[in-house]
């Protein structure tokens, strides 16, 4: 499968849009096929096994496109052999799938999360900066009129340590950009509460440490931010550092030009214990039986700009744990940030957003490497 999607024609990107466009089938079976190149596990693949069906439409469409026909036989031959294999093995589809999910190494083992543990311990003496917690909390809900999506951003960094005096850091400002990495410059951010910065990123004093570092405006290309200054290191500069704003018509509501569905894009520059990142959705974007595809992703060759395109060869093996909250955003908790959902569920009701109407997912990763990206994507119907 992965030689049959690297030999597709004018791929952009490897993300299930990429291959919708490039390939020609609908957005359900590009998200299997890429789910299948993707898997550093065979087992874990399993699930995302299309029929035969699937098999068949994949083919024609592959060569139509101009994939060599030997690529496509043999992608045809693996893929009908794991499924004579699996049936044979476990008796029914399902049984296989259950079968294969419990052989599944994708969930992270502890070998895995030793080796970033260590990369998280060198890389905050190298960089001079760590943090126990890196979060972040994205709320999208339909505007008043139903035609764009709105947003609530908060994020932050948990127990912010500088381990030597003359570290680089920037806290980065929220950014709304478009699948081919277009930055939008005309959407205005609002703060959540009143701050004393007068341009973004807009601290949220009542969820910020009473004392902060010093952080002075700055600006990197066309993105405004805040640099730390001059100040204390070790346990005396530990401080919780909160900002957040609100977006409006972030993205029209459906799948349209620039904009093939909902992916949100945390970004980590900063050696973290653990990298959280919740999202809160309402039910009306989000379809039946759906749920957020949760990835790693490594910017170690990612372009200056701020693309939203990666390759096969992006994709971190980190074991992201994914779960959906049953008690929705009164169940959010970050350690250090106690008043979260109290303070996510006042800004809702600002907006005349019932909290009750959103669905939340919490994604996860213990020790995350840097320079990567946790995205949390899901696909929105066409317009």
């Amino acid at each position: 499968m992965r030689d049959l999607l690297a030999a597709v024609p004018g791929m952009q990107g490897f993300r299930p849009v990429d291959l919708e466009k490039a390939l020609g089938v609908d957005l359900k079976l590009a998200w299997k096929l890429t789910h299948i190149a993707q898997s550093g596990d065979p087992f874990a693949c399993v699930r995302h096994l299309p029929g035969p069906l699937g098999i068949k439409i994949t083919a024609k469409a592959a060569t139509k496109c101009g994939v060599p026909r030997d690529t496509v036989t043999q992608m045809i031959a693996a893929m009908s052999f794991a499924q004579e294999v699996g049936l044979k093995w476990a008796g029914n589809k399902r049984a296989f799938e259950l079968l294969s999910a419990n052989l599944s190494t994708a969930q992270d083992g502890r070998f895995i999360s030793e080796h970033r543990r260590k990369l998280y311990e060198g890389g905050m003496h190298v960089w001079g900066m760590r943090a126990s917690t890196a979060f972040r909390v994205d709320v999208i809900a339909p505007d008043a009129r139903g035609k764009h999506v709105d947003c609530i951003t908060v994020r932050g960094f948990v127990d912010l340590e500088r381990l030597r005096f003359d570290a680089s850091w920037r806290l980065e400002s929220a950014a709304v950009i478009d699948d081919v990495g277009k930055l939008n410059t005309r959407r205005t951010l609002t703060p959540l509460e009143p701050c004393p910065s007068a341009q973004p990123p807009y601290l949220i004093p009542s969820l910020c440490s009473a004392a902060l570092p010093q952080l002075r405006p700055s600006m990197l290309g066309k993105m405004q931010g805040l640099e730390l200054g001059e100040g204390e290191v070790g346990r005396a500069s530990v401080a919780t550092v909160v900002h957040g704003c609100g977006m409006r018509r972030i993205q029209p509501i459906g799948n349209s030009a620039g904009h093939s569905g909902i992916f949100q894009v945390f970004r980590l520059r900063t050696p973290s214990e653990a990298q959280v990142m919740v999202f809160a959705v309402h039910r009306s974007l989000l379809a039946d039986g759906v749920q957020p595809d949760a990835t790693v992703y490594s910017d170690l060759n990612a372009a200056p700009e701020r693309s939203m395109q990666y390759s096969l060869g992006d994709r971190l093996h980190c074991g992201v744990e994914l779960a959906r909250l049953p008690k929705g955003i009164a169940s959010v908790r970050v350690d250090g940030v106690p008043r979260l959902a109290a303070f996510l569920e006042d800004r809702m009701r600002g907006l005349a957003w019932d909290p009750s109407e959103f669905v939340v997912f919490r994604a996860e990763v213990n020790f995350p490497p840097i320079p990567s990206s946790l995205a949390l994507e899901v696909p929105q119907p066409g317009a």
